[in-house]
């Protein structure tokens, strides 16, 4: 009878652990993702809300407009009216005079340590973006940043970076500008409190210095989930466990 007990909490436990691994694969931590900018309410034309923007040229410092969201990308799995996209607008270096556009989006949320992530995104470019020349300064980067405050000034307690160009990111023209799904995935490290989502375009410019969409990037749809196993996997390693006891069982 108690081995019996022992089997029906094993057997539980498996119904239980999958139903939460097919909610919790669904979990999008981030406010704002989707940059459509509902909450908080913003509009089209906007730096994209919920968001820290870190933005600034090599020689010029501060600076301001390098990202808005615009209701003509449609990039993404939402492609439905009212849906924005990130404009990044790295026709806004420059190349001659050394004065680059540099940005960093970045959200922090609440994370554990011995928890593995996965960051992924929608990103594609213009014909002209700088980050898709090679050899080219211009990086694109998607990033996840394990932290014990809200501070990235003063460092991080460790980082995965997925390098999009390297990636395969590609160009197309409007409105869907090529874009594919990029993702990066790491555990938080001892320590973590907080886990940060980051896109990053450094040392853009403009080769045609034609102030249009073309030498520019485009973003949507960011999502950071905690990863969590497949149901099925759960089940196999129920079904392990099931397996075991009843070897057990007949040795006894």
């Amino acid at each position: 009878m108690k081995k019996m007990k022992v089997l029906f909490t094993i057997l539980t436990a498996a119904v239980v652990l999958t139903a939460m691994a097919g909610r919790s694969s669904a979990v999008n931590l981030l406010l704002n993702g989707d940059l459509d900018n509902k909450v908080p309410p913003g509009a089209a034309g906007a730096p994209p809300t919920g968001w820290t923007l870190d933005e600034f040229k090599t020689n010029s410092g501060p600076t301001t407009d390098l990202i808005t969201t615009e209701g003509f990308i449609a990039i993404g799995p939402d492609t439905s009216p009212g849906d924005l996209g990130g404009f990044v607008k790295g026709f806004q270096g420059n190349n001659i005079t050394g004065d680059l556009a540099n940005l960093n989006m970045y959200q922090d949320v609440v994370g554990a340590p011995g928890v593995t992530y996965q960051l992924t995104g929608w990103i594609g470019a213009g014909a002209s973006y700088s980050g898709l020349i090679a050899g080219t300064q211009t990086k694109t980067l998607l990033k996840i940043e394990f932290d014990n405050d809200n501070n990235r000034g003063n460092g991080v307690l460790g980082s995965a970076t997925t390098d999009v160009q390297a990636a395969g990111l590609t160009s197309g023209g409007c409105c869907a500008f090529g874009a594919k799904q990029f993702a990066v995935t790491a555990t938080a490290p001892a320590g973590t409190t907080f886990v940060r989502a980051v896109f990053s375009g450094l040392n853009m410019y403009d080769p045609k210095f034609t102030p249009d969409p073309d030498p520019s990037a485009f973003i949507d749809d960011f999502n950071l989930s905690p990863v969590v196993p497949e149901p099925a996997s759960i089940a196999l390693g129920m079904l392990g466990l099931v397996g075991m006891f009843g070897f057990g069982r007949r040795r006894g």
